[in-house]
């Protein structure tokens, strides 16, 4: 695992692509990533790279027999931090617990209005693929926005800002975690199982599916 890298010219100086203002490090549960906030309290992060599909798919059946007496909370703080633990973690439910642990409430999903480059407003930009919108501001920066995942090349490096899961979000996709998907099991070990239906904001028929 390595931490997040951040161009230094977003290091520099980066917008807040809701309010325009300027971001500035924040505080996250998850160790390798970066936070970025503005005084607004927009928070976006930049990821680590994710463990490729065959590493997660081996999480299931991984063991770490020193997480087994701790505290639900210590158990999703050992897989956000434990580089071992962290190389096997699907990035989606390494976000997941990273929300759990911080146990922030986000009504909205956010709006991403503005460049984080320059801090001008975006427009639309047509590009080929039909699975991103592509956003560009007056001064010819070209983002693509996919998920509430906003990305850039920056200084030759590819820059993605996540913004903070709604809570509606973070629902639906417990649900799916939980959901009895074949695909997906073998993604999630069961203390991280666990530590999802810990959630106040696990469905409830996704909480009795899991048991």
């Amino acid at each position: 695992m390595h931490l997040a890298i951040i161009p230094e010219q977003i290091q520099a100086k980066c917008h807040c692509p809701c309010c325009g203002d300027q971001l500035a490090p924040g505080v996250t549960a998850d160790p390798w990533a970066t936070c970025m906030v503005c005084k607004r309290d927009h928070r976006f992060f930049i990821m680590p790279e994710a463990p490729l599909a065959v590493d997660t798919a081996r999480a299931a059946e991984a063991s770490f027999p020193e997480i087994r007496n701790l505290s639900l909370p210590a158990i999703a703080s050992f897989w956000l931090s434990d580089p071992r633990a962290r190389s096997v973690l699907n990035q989606q439910l390494a976000q997941l617990i990273r929300v759990i642990l911080e146990s922030r409430s986000v009504l909205n999903e956010p709006r991403f209005s503005f460049c984080s480059t320059c801090g001008y407003t975006f427009g639309n930009w047509e590009q080929p693929d039909i699975y991103v919108q592509g956003l560009r501001c007056s001064n010819g920066h070209l983002w693509t926005l996919r998920g509430g995942q906003l990305t850039s090349v920056v200084e030759g490096k590819c820059l993605s800002l996540q913004g903070e899961y709604a809570d509606i979000t973070v629902s639906q996709l417990i649900g799916v975690w939980l959901g009895g998907n074949p695909y997906l099991d073998p993604n999630l070990h069961e203390s991280v199982r666990r530590v999802l239906m810990s959630s106040p904001l696990c469905p409830r028929d996704a909480m009795e599916h899991g048991d």
